[in-house]
């Protein structure tokens, strides 16, 4: 009879060569990006409770007018107890994938040295044992020249933020994965009938200055961006019930808790402005407008219905720039495109921010948050994108569009700032009179949530000094 310590010796050494396998396995896996999924937690998406189905989209950002390319789906289960040290919460891509591939082709022929670019996750987190789908998404973000090593990323998707629904008859106990003919599973697919992104490069609109009356100072105001930060090109997310058939839909906005772009940008202009003149600074960007639509589908995407769940992106997937990675652009006297102003005009309302007295000055990131709150000036300068596509669009996106934006703002180790600003010089050189200039800034007519609070962001910035 087997003694009971040779027993004990026996498993452990089972135990050793197991651990060790299981590290060998892991150091031969080539390069993939993998992303472990949790909720708000720090839980595995995958163990919320006893029977649960993580199903993901990853949306891959490209620098042309697909703006997205689909490059998983994927569905996620806690594996059998004898893998008792997996949670089964990781998508991994392997960097061999021809899709992923196909991306970084993409992105290499613009920026052969790399750029921060992103991937939308979403996820459907199919919670058998209770009845319920419960949403999410998150953004990861990677340099397009150093994901050559793989990129390993633990994601937190608050899976509570949108609303959760009942699950369907057909939802119930699939154990297949979406690769098999019978799969049942969650797709966004974007309408492009209602959604616009722009041929080429196009003037982005990004401060606007209207020195309104005769009985006014001299008002100087300027943008900087500096390649000693890291600048943000942020994503705006917006989820809404069958809003493509409403003239005034209810949207759960997000922004400025995760961005599309990221580089070591140069930029600065400026303009004067005497009373009664009107000016913008704009920078030359590829600004997109999604109109995305939730579908159930069985066997493949091409056999889909749609849930009546619906969701805006808003973003810029390019900017272009010179060899020094200075951002095209310039100043320009009056206003925008009339269109492009009625838009502005619609999505916004007018918020006092400030009284200048003569010779002072101040930043974009006071005005901002003196105008609508601290939590805003976080959001960055915002990008008119939502009035743009409606004036450009050719009547595909609806006027409600007008009041979304997408920020751009930089980042330090220690902190999120807005460069730029206005200053009021009085009389100055035999015009203007030495008279406070009030300072009104125009505010989305929209709340976003942006990190921890509900707020009004900036849309353009459109200032207009009184």
């Amino acid at each position: 009879m087997v003694s009971k310590r040779i027993l004990g010796a026996l498993f452990v050494a089972f135990l050793s060569s197991g651990a060790m396998g299981v590290y060998l396995a892991k150091a031969l896996q080539p390069p993939a990006i993998q992303i472990a999924l949790v909720d708000e937690k720090g839980r595995p998406l995958t163990e919320i409770s006893k029977n649960v189905e993580v199903q993901v989209q990853v949306d891959a950002l490209v620098p042309t007018r697909e703006v997205y390319r689909t490059i998983l789906l994927w569905s996620l289960k806690k594996p059998s107890r004898l893998k008792f040290w997996d949670s089964g919460n990781t998508v991994k891509i392997p960097l061999s994938d021809e899709k992923l591939q196909s991306v970084l082709r993409e992105w290499r022929m613009l920026y052969p040295k790399g750029i921060g670019s992103s991937l939308m996750i979403s996820v459907w987190v199919i919670d058998h044992e209770n009845g319920k789908l419960y949403r999410g998404f998150a953004v990861v973000n990677y340099n397009t020249a150093e994901v050559s090593k793989g990129i390993k990323r633990t994601v937190k998707i608050n899976i509570h933020r949108l609303p959760s629904s009942p699950l369907t008859a057909n939802t119930k106990n699939s154990d297949a994965t979406p690769m098999r003919s019978n799969r049942q599973f969650y797709y966004w697919k974007t309408d492009w009938s209602l959604s616009w992104r722009p041929d080429n490069y196009i003037e982005v609109p990004v401060l606007i200055v209207d020195n309104k009356y005769s009985a006014s100072g001299v008002v100087n105001a300027w943008v900087d961006i500096s390649k000693e930060y890291y600048t943000r090109f942020g994503l705006t997310v917006a989820y809404g019930y069958k809003i493509s058939e409403k003239s005034t839909p209810s949207l759960d906005i997000y922004g400025n808790n995760f961005y599309t772009m990221k580089g070591k940008y140069y930029f600065s202009r400026s303009i004067l402005l005497a009373p009664n003149e009107k000016g913008y600074i704009y920078i030359y960007a590829k600004p997109y407008h999604l109109h995305q639509k939730e579908y159930y589908c069985t066997a493949s995407i091409h056999n889909c219905d749609p849930t009546g769940e619906e969701r805006i992106q808003e973003g810029v997937n390019d900017v272009k720039t010179n060899w020094d990675n200075e951002i095209a652009g310039g100043s320009r006297s009056g206003l925008p495109d009339p269109e492009i102003m009625n838009w502005i005009h619609s999505g916004t309302d007018m918020k006092y921010a400030t009284a200048l007295g003569v010779g002072h000055s101040k930043s974009l990131a006071l005005l901002v948050s003196d105008a609508s709150g601290s939590c805003s000036a976080d959001f960055g300068i915002g990008i008119p994108i939502g009035a743009l596509a409606v004036a450009l669009s050719g009547g595909a996106v609806p006027p409600w569009a007008a009041g979304l934006s997408a920020g751009i703002y930089y980042t330090s180790s220690s902190s999120l700032n807005i460069l730029g600003g206005i200053q009021n010089y009085g009389e100055w050189n035999g015009v203007g009179q030495d008279v406070s200039e009030y300072v009104y800034l125009g505010t989305s007519t929209y709340t976003y949530h942006v990190g921890t609070c509900d707020t009004k962001v900036p849309i353009g910035v459109y200032i207009e000094s009184r």
